[in-house]
């Protein structure tokens, strides 16, 4: 990802593409390819807007109506993205990087069926009506954490993940050494 937002221009040229192709009716979210795409903004220092674009699609595409389940669920990917987006964690395929946005939950407990060890990421400043939904400062097990993705050894060890919220996007994560590991580099 990396080498490829350097070839695109940067992290603003990056992001205005990413912006274009979901505003303009390019991204349709009832195909998996897309999933990722919500999420990309990360690899650019900005996992505020990942956080806006998954807060946007939600409600709006995935929801109890009787049109709420956009495209084609294909074995089970429509659903599983919308519960790793309401978890807050988007597994990012084939690397061990689950990227953090915050639950659209208080908080989200999961319980590891091999090590039996419970993982849980908690929300504080939580606002049923989604108005807080940018990350301001987060704390692993205790420790103040400013990467903005984490390993599968979240689940596996039982950590605990506490994500302070706030109405206006932050700094949180933003750092290129906060940023997801990347195979190519600019």
């Amino acid at each position: 990802m990396a080498t490829l937002i350097h070839l695109l221009g940067g992290p603003e040229t990056f992001i205005s593409r990413l912006d274009f192709f979901h505003t303009s009716g390019l991204a349709d979210i009832g195909n998996e390819p897309v999933f990722l795409t919500v999420f990309q903004y990360h690899y650019a220092g900005r996992p505020a807007l990942s956080a806006a674009r998954a807060h946007a699609y939600i409600p709006s595409s995935f929801n109890a109506s009787t049109s709420g389940l956009p495209g084609n669920d294909d074995s089970g990917a429509m659903g599983a993205f919308t519960v790793f987006a309401m978890m807050g964690l988007f597994p990012n395929p084939g690397q061990n990087v689950y990227l953090i946005i915050p639950p659209f939950f208080e908080a989200v407990s999961i319980t590891h069926p091999v090590t039996n060890k419970t993982a849980t990421i908690r929300n504080v400043n939580f606002d049923a009506d989604y108005r807080r939904i940018y990350i301001q400062s987060a704390r692993l097990n205790g420790e103040s954490y400013s990467k903005n993705w984490i390993g599968h050894e979240f689940f596996t060890e039982g950590w605990t993940l506490e994500l302070t919220l706030g109405e206006v996007e932050s700094d949180w994560g933003t750092a290129v050494e906060d940023l997801p590991p990347s195979l190519g580099r600019a």
